[in-house]
């Protein structure tokens, strides 16, 4: 959501409304940059841009963003209709966006998978096209196809039921493309048919 902020023109003393950009909330935050509401939490906590606090109303801890952080431009603290959020600024965006791969994975990943996702990140900025979150599962594994699922789900900030979904999406696409090419001439001019037909039960199944 984009905010405004109203200001007073000294000389004329009207007030104007001026954009100072897009706001995310944590989920819509967490939603842009591709990964899981709980990661990006982590990752605020970890640079100190949030803390947990207890809300009175719902009598439970959320996490909000810290004074401190608002006071820098990181965002803001907002007391809603039904009940107390808080909004990242574009400053904030911009600085977890090109950062995000390390923080993500400084606080608890091996050197291996570090090191990995330092080299995909590298990757990505040559790209004219970023990769989508499938796209860096498969980079990852065909680069080190020994990487623990578990490291690279959580240095991408997604859970590991979709690192495994793409994995298996990738070996079943692999073994289509070899038996394609181990198949016979007859059965190789049936495979795009057969391919069409499949695709179609896969939507409409979907």
């Amino acid at each position: 959501m984009e905010y405004t902020r109203k200001v007073t023109d000294l000389d004329t003393g009207e007030v104007r409304k001026i954009s100072i950009g897009e706001h995310l909330t944590f989920t819509e935050a967490a939603d842009k940059l591709q990964v899981m509401r709980s990661s990006l939490i982590k990752v605020l906590l970890h640079l100190g841009v949030c803390q947990k606090e207890y809300d009175p109303v719902a009598r439970e801890n959320r996490h909000r963003l810290k004074p401190e952080a608002q006071e820098k431009g990181l965002g803001y603290r907002i007391m809603g209709e039904h009940g107390p959020f808080d909004v990242l600024s574009p400053t904030a965006m911009a600085w977890l966006k090109e950062d995000l791969n390390e923080h993500l994975a400084a606080p608890v990943l091996d050197p291996q998978t570090v090191i990995a996702l330092g080299l995909l990140h590298q990757e990505d900025q040559t790209r004219i096209s970023k990769l989508d979150v499938e796209g860096k599962v498969r980079w990852l594994f065909d680069h080190f196809p020994r990487l623990p699922v578990v490291a690279v789900a959580k240095g991408l900030g997604v859970s590991r039921e979709l690192v495994h979904r793409y994995l298996a999406k990738c070996r079943d696409q692999l073994r289509r493309q070899m038996e394609k090419r181990l198949a016979p001439l007859h059965e190789k001019l049936e495979w795009p048919e057969d391919d069409l037909r499949e695709d179609a039960l896969k939507a409409f199944k979907t």
